[in-house]
């Protein structure tokens, strides 16, 4: 019975509320690749039209062309309507043996089907501790193909 308990509470929840959204990035200097799961999914269709919310936590990886790679923490919401796809997120970016880079981002774009979006992205992340005179600024642009699954 202990196997069958987990089955029927996730046979009982909504396909839609079931769906991961997996991102690829390409910046200028990087390439980033991000995975975010559910804390709600709504999806709204009627006839043609179709809207869509996504509110999720996860995880990412930028890897700069230079070969250092970044861990990330993301937090996001995207908001799908029609042909029109924005998302707002926050980022903690965490490279080895350095300090943590957080802050914003936001995207906007082109939904070319429900579960499929490309888009422009810029972000903005900061190092808000940090002695000395470091970097404590990165700042991109870069274009983003999302799909959710």
């Amino acid at each position: 019975m202990r196997r069958w308990i987990p089955l029927l509470i996730l046979s009982a929840l909504p396909l839609e509320a079931q769906t991961a959204m997996v991102s690829v990035i390409r910046q200028p200097k990087a390439t980033a690749a991000e995975f975010t799961v559910p804390i709600t999914d709504l999806q709204v269709r009627d006839q043609g039209d179709f809207a869509h919310f996504h509110l999720g936590v996860g995880l990412g990886a930028r890897h700069w062309d230079d070969g250092d790679t970044s861990l990330r923490f993301v937090m996001d919401a995207n908001a799908t309507a029609n042909a029109v796809f924005v998302g707002f997120g926050a980022i903690v970016e965490v490279p080895p043996g350095e300090g943590a880079f957080l802050g914003p981002r936001l995207r906007v774009g082109w939904a070319f089907h429900p579960a499929w979006a490309l888009s422009l992205e810029g972000e903005h992340l900061e190092r808000p501790f940090t002695d000395g005179i470091t970097p404590r600024r990165r700042s991109a642009l870069g274009l983003a193909l999302t799909a959710r699954f």
